[in-house]
């Protein structure tokens, strides 16, 4: 395999060992997207997609997070979009894995040039996208054996 959950999972360990301040939120940040697409990949190869489809959507998790919500289970037949409504900040309209994912494409900085890049970066608090990198890892990490890209079923 291409990518790894188990990757995933240190990054998510790296970003939890840096003390917050302004320049040190830019690293959790990137380290939580970064976490974010591994995820995703991880368990979209898994599912079935190529590693040449993976690398050709770059590191647009809005468009892999719509590839993972149109898998399916094995079990059940059921398509998996529940990932999208999973929570990560309770009692909050946008806080939920797929407003966090998907709005990063229209409202936040593009991963990864708009994190890494400049003096502003405009995005979810870096400890918001923490907790959907942690969220979004333990729902791909308890499905991934679980899940068949839609079609091969």
């Amino acid at each position: 395999m291409e990518y790894s959950l188990e990757f995933s999972q240190r990054l998510i360990e790296s970003a939890e060992s840096i003390e917050e301040s302004d320049e040190a939120g830019r690293a959790i940040l990137y380290l939580s997207m970064l976490s974010c697409e591994i995820s995703l990949k991880a368990t979209l190869e898994v599912a079935g997609f190529t590693v040449n489809e993976l690398k050709a959507k770059g590191h647009h998790v809005d468009v892999l997070l719509n590839d993972l919500a149109n898998c399916q289970f094995k079990d059940s037949g059921e398509v998996s979009s529940g990932i999208r409504a999973k929570v990560v900040i309770p009692d909050t309209g946008n806080g939920t894995v797929g407003a966090l994912l998907t709005a990063q494409a229209s409202e936040c900085s593009v991963y990864p040039n708009g994190i890494r890049y400049g003096e502003l970066v405009e995005h979810f608090p870096p400890m918001v996208m923490l907790t959907c990198a942690k969220v979004l890892h333990q729902w791909c990490n308890q499905n991934v054996e679980n899940l068949v890209r839609h079609g091969n079923h």
